[in-house]
């Protein structure tokens, strides 16, 4: 018996010692834009960098970039509406050089925020009982040195998108509204009242503040949501139904899944060409036009 206690004692000894096994790295599958090819990009990029782990945002930007990419155009931007003390700006950044290299497109970063904090809720549509005026102040300049890439647009939306409308920027691929307020939120919207030579046939979205703590249809985003829907015939907000289902199985139960959105362009000229086998890609409605 002893002998036996003894020998097992060896084996767990041994067994103890020996390098743990490190499962291979899952090979990147080849860039089709399917859902496949999100997922094992997303996977990627999300074990390679720490700092991309904002899961809707690297979703988002996979997921507009794709598109770009199967319908020939060289360049887009990302956007995020509340940079705040700038955690989520900062990941937006090292999330585009991921996917600028992974799927060949250069993607410009931008940055709106008022760079003093939350306007004062106007009124139950703000939904006051969540935000006061002030909130999320921005450190401008600690923020400045660590952003690379990204462009900041200060002020209040009503005022800043309009600018940016009026200035040159690559067509847009993902947006983040996080502004919290209705408000801000409905000013925000107008820059998907961009010409379609500014978006992408659909743009991937992500809306922060719809869940949970009484948000409804009648306040807030959603309330922005609904009435930009209202407001337009050809271009619709929806939410993007079913994706728990076609994300990595590890975040099929996210709360961000559920507040992922695609803003639809019905008139982009490109907006029936096929998304996987780029039977027609901007070049082409370009070339047609001139």
């Amino acid at each position: 018996m002893k002998r036996m206690l003894r020998a097992g004692l060896r084996r767990m000894k041994n067994w103890l010692a020996e390098e743990p096994s490190v499962p291979e790295e899952e090979p990147l599958v080849p860039f089709d834009n399917k859902y496949k090819w999100l997922g094992s990009a997303f996977r990627h990029i999300y074990n390679a960098d720490p700092a991309c782990r904002h899961h809707p945002y690297l979703w988002g930007v996979l997921e507009g970039v794709a598109l770009a990419k199967v319908l020939g155009y060289p360049r887009v931007s990302v956007i995020e509406f509340g940079v705040a003390g700038g955690h989520g700006l900062l990941a937006l950044e090292r999330i585009a050089a991921h996917v600028e290299k992974m799927v060949g497109i250069l993607i410009d970063v931008h940055g709106f925020d008022t760079g003093v904090g939350l306007p004062a809720p106007t009124d139950y549509r703000d939904v006051p009982y969540m935000w006061d005026k002030g909130y999320f102040p921005m450190d401008k300049d600690k923020l400045t040195k660590r952003l690379q890439r990204a462009e900041l647009k200060l002020g209040l939306v009503e005022r800043t998108v309009p600018e940016f409308l009026r200035s040159p920027f690559a067509p847009v691929a993902f947006i983040s509204f996080d502004l919290d307020l209705y408000t801000g939120t409905q000013h925000a919207l107008r820059l998907l009242e961009a010409s379609s030579d500014r978006l992408l046939p659909r743009v991937s979205c992500y809306f922060d503040d719809i869940m949970g703590y009484g948000y409804n249809d009648c306040t807030g985003e959603r309330l922005a949501i609904a009435e930009f829907n209202a407001q337009h015939s050809m271009r619709k907000l929806s939410l993007h139904y079913g994706l728990k289902w076609f994300v990595p199985s590890q975040n099929q139960n996210d709360r961000w899944v559920e507040m992922m959105y695609l803003a639809h362009i019905f008139e982009h000229p490109l907006y029936g060409a096929c998304a996987f086998l780029n039977r027609v890609s901007v070049k082409d409605i370009e070339g047609n036009s001139r």
